[in-house]
């Protein structure tokens, strides 16, 4: 718009300290803060031309709309408009003012539009990592539907060993992780807790498969392909063992229950592992059968223990929750 308005006639006289025939006097120093009231009846003013006009664009009396530009022009302490006769006319002080307060306004609109995109869950970014036993089902089911119900959301996911999300977890790399993890772990807080029967898996053709179920007695003598000793699944199986005063003959140690498959499947040997893996090698390539006494696999949904969780974040952890609750292989 110009910089130039006539005002109505019969419209009251703005406000304004400074007249076209001479500057302003024993004008206060600027002090007070500045309100959006007065900011917006400003805006307006400038924006239609007039105090009338104005007044019916924000719905405020005539008076009112005069009194808060005149409260505005006492905080900022210099004109913002001159009279000259009908005319209205910004001073060079508050076209400036003026073009300051639109880049002020443009950035509150992008302030809305931010909140509008968080509360919506429209804007985000988490870091989500998984064991490789958890690759399979439930966790990517429950990540795959938070994808289609977020779309928006950026995310990042990782496979990793349980002593690297566990350490990446409680530092802040990782924003929510399914690994096994103890109770207690410094830096962690286990947000669920799972568990799910071990199986043991042997080559098609092996001359166990024929057993509905293996156990302890079963393994010395064969040809076996062990998951890492410091794994909760392979120290309870060593435990177990040793209180058995049985020994394995270690072919192979595999670092991931999908090495260990692997090898199975090739005929390398016999082995434990966790029930998801086991199931994924089905279709002739290994037999899985039950293992007792019973074995157990746990693992758990860990969160940083010093980070209030985001939104997505906290619907990722809902939903991962829901889909393990909900096979019927695990456990809480």
């Amino acid at each position: 718009m110009g910089r130039r308005r006539d005002e109505p006639d019969g419209a009251p006289e703005p406000p304004v300290a400074a007249r076209a025939d001479g500057p302003a006097k024993d004008r206060a120093p600027a002090s007070a803060r500045l309100h959006p009231g007065q900011l917006d009846v400003f805006s307006a003013v400038v924006a239609t031309g007039s105090v009338t006009a104005a007044s019916r664009h924000l719905n405020l009396s005539q008076p009112a709309v005069s009194r808060r530009l005149a409260e505005l022009e006492r905080s900022v302490g210099f004109a913002l408009f001159l009279r000259d006769g009908k005319r209205l006319i910004i001073t060079p002080e508050g076209a400036a003012f003026h073009d300051e307060l639109m880049v002020s306004y443009a950035g509150l609109e992008r302030m809305t539009k931010v909140a509008g995109e968080i509360r919506e869950v429209r804007r985000g970014h988490v870091r989500f990592a998984a064991i490789p036993a958890l690759c399979f089902g439930p966790v990517p089911r429950a990540l795959a539907e938070f994808m289609r119900l977020y779309p928006d959301i950026n995310v990042t996911f990782e496979v990793h060993a349980s002593a690297r999300i566990r350490d990446a977890v409680a530092n802040g790399l990782f924003d929510v992780g399914v690994t096994q993890a103890p109770e207690r772990f410094a830096g962690l807080t286990i947000a669920h807790s799972f568990q799910a029967p071990c199986r043991a898996v042997l080559p098609p053709g092996h001359r166990l498969a024929s057993r509905p179920a293996l156990g302890l007695e079963d393994l010395p003598g064969q040809g076996f392909i062990a998951v890492p000793p410091d794994s909760e699944v392979g120290r309870d199986l060593r435990h177990r063992l040793e209180a058995a005063g049985l020994a394995l003959n270690v072919r192979a140690e595999a670092l991931t229950s999908l090495a260990a498959c692997a090898l199975v499947a090739a005929g390398a040997g016999i082995s434990v592992v966790d029930p998801f893996t086991a199931e994924e090698f089905g279709g002739g390539q290994l037999a899985a059968r039950p293992f007792l006494p019973r074995l157990d696999f746990r693992f758990a949904i860990a969160l940083p223990e010093r980070r209030i969780a985001s939104q997505p974040v906290t619907l990722l952890v809902a939903l991962l929750a829901r889909h393990l609750a909900q096979d019927p292989r695990i456990e809480r």
